[in-house]
C-alpha cells in the first residue's frame, strides 16, 4: 500500500470510529466510508472500551449477497440470546405456513337451538389463537361483540347450559419449566394455550390515589368475575420510593397490589398475566354476551379436552393472517405470540401443540433447510425469556441472510423493525440511518443482543448478529455500544 493510502486509510478509520463513539448526525454517513480491513480495528474501539472490555462480545457479519464473513468475532460460541431467538420462530413460521395461514376459533352447539335458545352448552374450541385481543380491534372486547352478533344471527338469544371451553387441541402444558417464578405474574410470561384473550393478561391501569395515605387508583381492563382484585396499596409523598406491586394468592385466581406509589407518578399500565387463560376467556365471553343481551348464566364455564360428542358447528371465526401474528413477535417483543406460535407450529407440523414439537420444528428448519450446525444452538423456549436459550452469532448472521434471500421470507423481513421507523422497537434508535437498519432487539438480565440486516454506504446488505453477555452495566450502556457497532458497519 503507498503511503499516501496508508494515511488516507488512518485518516478514514479515525473519522469513522470517532463518528460512531459519538453517535452521528443525520446525513453523516452520506459522506464517510470505512474500508473493511480496518472495520476489526474500529469495532474493537468500541467493545474494548472501559467496562465493555469485561463483558463477553460475540459478533458476527455475513454479506447477504456473496455469503463472505465480513467480520466475525466469538462469532462460533455460544451466547444467551434473549429475544434475537424471535428470529427462528419467525422464519421457521414462515417456512412451513403460508401468509394466507389463519387461526380458527369454531363454535358449537351442544343442544338443539329452537326459539331463540341453545337447548344446551355454547362449545367454543380453540386453536391457539393469539390475536383474540384488542390489537387489531377498536377496544379489547370487540371480537367478543363480533361473536355475539354471529349468535343472534344463528337464532341464539338464550343459551341454557354456559360456556364450553374445549382446549384439546394442545396437551395440558402452559407454561415453561425454565421461567422463573416472579415472572409467571406478568405479561412476557403468560401461560399459553389453545384458547386465549387478551394476551391471557388483566391490564391494570395504576396512578396514585388522590392524596397521601389514599390507595393507588388502580381499574381493571376488562372487568370480570374471572379474578378478584384487592387494593392494598398507598399513596405517599413526591419524592418517597415507588414500591407498588402486584401479587397472586398462590393457586387461586385472587390478584392483590401493594406498595407504595408517589404523589406525581405518571400513570402506566401494568399487564398481570391470569392464571388459567381458558377459564379467564370463556368467563369474559360469558359476560359479553349478557351485556350484549344473550341470556346465558357468565358462572356456568366449564372445561374439556375431549370433544363433546353430537355438537354441531355454528360459525367459525378466523384470525388476521400469519404477517399480523409476526408483527408483534418482531416489531414488539411480545413473547406470548412467540410462544403461541411455537406450539402452532408443532400442532401444524409434527400433529403435537407442546414446546417440545414446536422446539423440534425449529431444530429441522435451522439444520436442514438453513445448513446451521446443530451443535451452534440450543433451544428452550421461542421468546428467548429462558436463559438456557443458547445461540452461536454466526447461526444467527446465516439465519438472517436466509431470511434476507428467500423470497417466502419476505413477511419476516417486513416485520422487523425499522431503525428510525414509525413503530417497533428500534423508532427511537439509528434515526441518523432512516430505514437502513432492520434488526431484532433483545434484552434479559445481563444479556443484550441486537441482529439484523442494515445497508451500508455503498448499498451493500450485510446480516449481522451483535450478542453480549455478562454485561454487568446498565443496559443502556451496552445498547449504546451496539448501536455504535452497528454504524461502523453502515459505513463499509
Amino acid at each position: 500500500m503507498k503511503p499516501t493510502s496508508t494515511l488516507r486509510l488512518a485518516a478514514t478509520l479515525l473519522s469513522a470510529a470517532c463518528t460512531a463513539l459519538a453517535g452521528p448526525p443525520a446525513g453523516a454517513f452520506a459522506q464517510a466510508t470505512l474500508d473493511s480491513s480496518a472495520l476489526g480495528r474500529a469495532i474493537a474501539a468500541v467493545t474494548d472500551a472501559g467496562a465493555l472490555a469485561r463483558a463477553h462480545w460475540g459478533i458476527a457479519v455475513q454479506d447477504v449477497a456473496s455469503g463472505d464473513v465480513i467480520h466475525a468475532r466469538n462469532a462460533e460460541q455460544l451466547f444467551v440470546p434473549a429475544s434475537n431467538l424471535k428470529l427462528v420462530v419467525a422464519a421457521t413460521a414462515a417456512h412451513h405456513l403460508d401468509p394466507a395461514y389463519r387461526y380458527v376459533t369454531s363454535f358449537l352447539a351442544d343442544g338443539e337451538v329452537r326459539g331463540g335458545r341453545l337447548h344446551g352448552a355454547l362449545v367454543v374450541r380453540g386453536s391457539g389463537d393469539p390475536t383474540i385481543s384488542g390489537r387489531y380491534e377498536p377496544d379489547r372486547l370487540a371480537i367478543f361483540t363480533g361473536w355475539a352478533d354471529s349468535l343472534r344471527a344463528h337464532g341464539v338469544r338464550r343459551i341454557d347450559r354456559g360456556l364450553v371451553a374445549d382446549v384439546g387441541a394442545w396437551p395440558a402444558e402452559s407454561q415453561h419449566g425454565d421461567w422463573q417464578k416472579y415472572d409467571l405474574n406478568w405479561w412476557y410470561a403468560a401461560p399459553t394455550g389453545p384458547l386465549g384473550f387478551n394476551d391471557d393478561c388483566v391490564d391494570f391501569r395504576v396512578a396514585p390515589g388522590a392524596a397521601e395515605g389514599a390507595p393507588a387508583d388502580i381499574t381493571a381492563q376488562p372487568e370480570s368475575r374471572a379474578f378478584t382484585f384487592a387494593n392494598r396499596t398507598r399513596t405517599v409523598a413526591p419524592g418517597q420510593s415507588h414500591t407498588l406491586d402486584f401479587e397472586r394468592v398462590p393457586g387461586t385466581d385472587s390478584i392483590y397490589a401493594f406498595g407504595d406509589i408517589p404523589l406525581g407518578t405518571a400513570a402506566r399500565t401494568e399487564s398481570f398475566a391470569v392464571r388459567d387463560p381458558a377459564f379467564y376467556t370463556a368467563t369474559v365471553l360469558a359476560e359479553t354476551l349478557v351485556r350484549a343481551g344473550i341470556r346465558v348464566d357468565a358462572r356456568a364455564v366449564r372445561q374439556t379436552r375431549e370433544p363433546v360428542a353430537g355438537a354441531l358447528p355454528l360459525f367459525e371465526y378466523r384470525s388476521p393472517p400469519l404477517p399480523q401474528v409476526l408483527g408483534p413477535i418482531l416489531q414488539n417483543s411480545q413473547n406470548w405470540y412467540a410462544e403461541q406460535l411455537l406450539r402452532t407450529l408443532g400442532k401444524e407440523v409434527q400433529g403435537e401443540g407442546s414446546w417440545a414439537a414446536g422446539l423440534a420444528v425449529e431444530a429441522a428448519f435451522l439444520h436442514d433447510v438453513v445448513g446451521i450446525d446443530t451443535l451452534a444452538f440450543r433451544l428452550r423456549d421461542a421468546s428467548g425469556l429462558s436463559t438456557g436459550n443458547l445461540v452461536t452469532p454466526a447461526a444467527l448472521a446465516s439465519l438472517l441472510r436466509y431470511i434476507a434471500a428467500t423470497p417466502g421470507q419476505q413477511a419476516v423481513r417486513d416485520a422487523l423493525p425499522v431503525g428510525g421507523g414509525q413503530t417497533g422497537s428500534l423508532r427511537s434508535r439509528f434515526t441518523d440511518l432512516p430505514g437502513r437498519v432492520r434488526a431484532k432487539t433483545g434484552s434479559v438480565r445481563n444479556v443484550a443482543s441486537l441482529s439484523g440486516l442494515v445497508r451500508t454506504g455503498s448499498g451493500r446488505e450485510l446480516a449481522f448478529s451483535i450478542i453480549v453477555n455478562g454485561t454487568g452495566l446498565p443496559a443502556g450502556q451496552v445498547t449504546t455500544a451496539i448501536d455504535r457497532v452497528v454504524r461502523l458497519l453502515a459505513a463499509l
